[in-house]
């Protein structure tokens, strides 16, 4: 593991949430199963190499160490024994000991849940601004959709359906596939809708008139995607914009459903005239 690796890292991130119980393994030793596989989902969907390149006490370090302990304590809620102390929760092996009640153990799992969210969106806004992982596999995922942060997923009606944000985030992007293909193909164009989502996951100050755009499009197609019947009113002023400014967009071939009708006048054509 490479985010936390002890016991102390743990108690740094729970403080007074989750703690020691007298005769008991330690937290970490009870759930690094849990950890093992919170630090994989983290690195395999979202960082990727660029984890070897994070330094420690660093802030993005800080905010991927939350996100695995919390995601790993959720996971292991179910499978603890935990008992309210004075001082917070704790876990224990002993049967004698009443546990905490139902209530209290499911707050304490929202409250992981947020946490673990939260510090989801502060990662991903991070590696936006890291030029090393602008070229890993984890970027090219994000940069297919303009749906890039977890947070975004709490706009969408179906957000109840998932167990939490990176999940419903994922189920969010692949139903906006449909609609952003009808969008490139009659609208914006494969050139200019590559631009703004690779904009969409980046920090550069060349790319915030493509961000504004995506930005625009995300309002539009979450409409769509929350029951909103489509109406070209919506998508026109992008259009008009496109038209008047974008090179790309003149270039490409959804350029030419606006060409403007170009009448000849020949002998052969009806009211030809001299």
């Amino acid at each position: 593991m490479v985010f936390i690796t002890s016991q102390e890292t743990l108690s740094k991130v729970f403080g007074n949430e989750v703690v020691a119980v007298e005769g008991e393994k330690s937290l970490f030793d009870k759930i690094t199963l849990q950890l093992e596989l919170a630090e994989s989902l983290l690195v395999d969907e979202v960082v990727g190499d660029f984890s070897a390149s994070i330094g420690p006490g660093t802030s993005l370090f800080n905010a991927c160490v939350t996100f695995v302990a919390c995601h790993a304590l959720r996971q292991a809620i179910p499978s603890l024994d935990l008992i309210l102390t004075p001082n917070g929760f704790g876990v224990v092996q002993n049967t004698n000991v009443a546990p905490a009640s139902k209530e209290r153990v499911e707050r304490l799992s929202e409250s992981m849940q947020i946490r673990r969210d939260t510090a989801l969106n502060t990662i991903i806004k991070m590696l936006m601004r890291e030029e090393g992982w602008q070229d890993s596999e984890q970027r090219q995922w994000f940069a297919e959709g303009i749906f890039q942060l977890p947070e975004q997923s709490t706009m969408w009606c179906k957000r109840k359906d998932y167990s939490d944000d990176w999940e419903a985030l994922k189920a969010m992007r692949l139903e906006s596939l449909p609609i952003l293909q009808r969008y490139r193909d009659r609208y914006i164009s494969n050139e200019v809708m590559d631009r703004v989502q690779l904009a969409l996951c980046s920090n550069k100050a060349d790319d915030i008139n493509d961000r504004r755009l995506g930005k625009r499009l995300i309002s539009i197609v979450l409409r769509e995607m929350n029951g909103t019947p489509f109406h070209h009113k919506y998508i026109d002023p992008i259009v008009n914009y496109l038209r008047e400014v974008d090179d790309d967009w003149k270039a490409s071939s959804v350029a030419a459903l606006y060409a403007e009708p170009v009448f000849q006048n020949t002998k052969k054509s009806p009211g030809y005239f001299f």
